[in-house]
């Protein structure tokens, strides 16, 4: 079908490869003309942005340089090469202040170029808009929206011959019932530390944010803490899945990519997963296997949310050699030729409300879920620095080695969170 889809908020971070400076360490005048652009993003927007990019070579004749990062090694790399002057023209962005590529924090140096006056700022919804700017600015373009839910291999769940749960008690008989089959649920891959924080943020969309859509507020003028919240119960509820089964042995040692290798395989039925990882899954999956996606149910209401937000924002850098051309770019990926040409190669959600697109069985399912309100905050983006992210990392880590208790996890978040 064909979709006119209406934004929502926030967003959260994803996967990668390797990045590299892209720029001189002495930008010229940013208004003075070049023939040259340079572009920076994560490893799961390489094929729709290598589309992009290709055409828009085609189109100006400009001699284009295009990396791509692991998330981790991007987040922090990219505020280095801005204060050296050796950062791209553009590159990727979260929304909010939670990761150290985020928009609060990267223009809290002023490094990101104020996009506020271009024509398509318009055509971005107000809630979405909300968190891209600063004091009333627009400081990225959304592309498209995420959320954080299972993507599963339908060939796999018809093959068990398994129902997907919609109630937390369903979930975990839903775990014995595969593990049973000599099959995971869900894999999980949390050697790649980012990944640590997706089941959590599938959780607290109801062990936090159903009842207390205000928690972030609350969180920042400190009147609320993470410990003593209900983001103790989606710690509690971490532990007990992996006790029922629900993940893969040794989750640990594995990475995000064989996380996805066991999906693809059949030798898991799913993985809890941003969606803008998605086409990545499916890109080295064999020829005509089919996904489809669900919440990950936290509480018995049968009635599952998902934390949602933009899955991918690109900024102009205010200091770059190329600047001119990096506006203009920006500008051109909120064409409909650009966003046909991105959203062709990769499937998704759109962030501007003009934009028309048709949705596979992933994307239309979470649409609908959104469409159906049953939505909660990407939790990060409500925060004030990348410190709690951190912790939330390093934490998530130790409990499943042993090494802490959710207690020891949610005072380490509330320390992070208060520097």
């Amino acid at each position: 079908m064909k979709l006119r889809y209406i934004a929502v908020a926030t967003g959260v971070a994803v996967a990668g490869l390797s990045l590299s400076a892209c720029s001189a360490s002495e930008p010229t005048s940013p208004t003075e003309p070049t023939d040259a652009l340079t572009i920076a993003t994560t490893s799961n927007n390489q094929g729709p942005m290598e589309a992009v990019v290709e055409a828009y070579k085609e189109k100006t004749g400009l001699d284009i340089n295009l990396t791509v990062a692991d998330t981790s090694q991007f987040q922090t790399t990219i505020r280095t090469q801005l204060s050296s002057g050796t950062a791209p023209d553009v590159f990727t962005v979260w929304a909010g202040g939670g990761n150290p590529g985020a928009i609060d924090v990267l223009q809290g140096a002023g490094y990101l170029a104020d996009l506020s006056d271009r024509d398509w700022v318009s055509d971005v919804d107000p809630g979405t808009a909300e968190t891209l700017q600063i004091d009333g600015k627009t400081y990225g373009l959304p592309s498209k929206l995420d959320a954080v839910g299972t993507i599963y291999n339908k060939a796999t769940l018809d093959e068990l011959g398994l129902e997907i749960p919609t109630t937390y008690s369903e979930l975990l008989s839903y775990c014995g019932d595969v593990a049973s089959a000599g099959k995971v649920a869900f894999a999980l891959g949390i050697q790649t530390d980012w990944v640590t924080q997706l089941v959590p943020y599938a959780l607290v969309a109801a062990t936090v944010y159903a009842d207390d859509p205000d928690f972030d507020e609350q969180l920042t003028d400190g009147s609320a803490t993470f410990a003593g919240s209900g983001w103790g119960d989606a710690f509690d509820k971490y532990l007990e899945m992996d006790e029922a089964g629900c993940f893969n042995a040794d989750p640990l040692g594995t990475d995000v990519t064989a996380s996805y290798e066991l999906v693809n395989s059949g030798e898991a039925v799913g993985v809890v997963q941003v969606l803008a990882s998605y086409p990545q899954i499916a890109s080295t999956a064999a020829e005509g296997t089919e996904f489809g996606f669900f919440p990950l149910p936290g509480d018995d209401s049968g009635e599952p949310s998902i934390a949602r937000g933009i899955g991918v924002s690109f900024a102009v850098n205010e200091g770059a050699k190329n600047k001119v051309n990096g506006l203009d770019f920006v500008d051109w990926l909120a064409t409909p030729e650009a966003t046909s040409i991105w959203f062709d190669a990769a499937p998704g959600i759109p962030a501007l409300v003009t934009t028309e697109v048709e949705l596979d069985d992933v994307m239309q399912t979470a649409a609908d879920v959104i469409a159906a309100g049953r939505t909660a905050p990407m939790p990060d983006q409500g925060w004030p620095n990348a410190k709690a992210q951190s912790a939330l990392f390093i934490g998530s880590q130790q409990l499943f080695s042993g090494q802490a208790g959710s207690d020891d996890v949610l005072r380490s978040m509330d320390e992070a969170f208060a520097g």
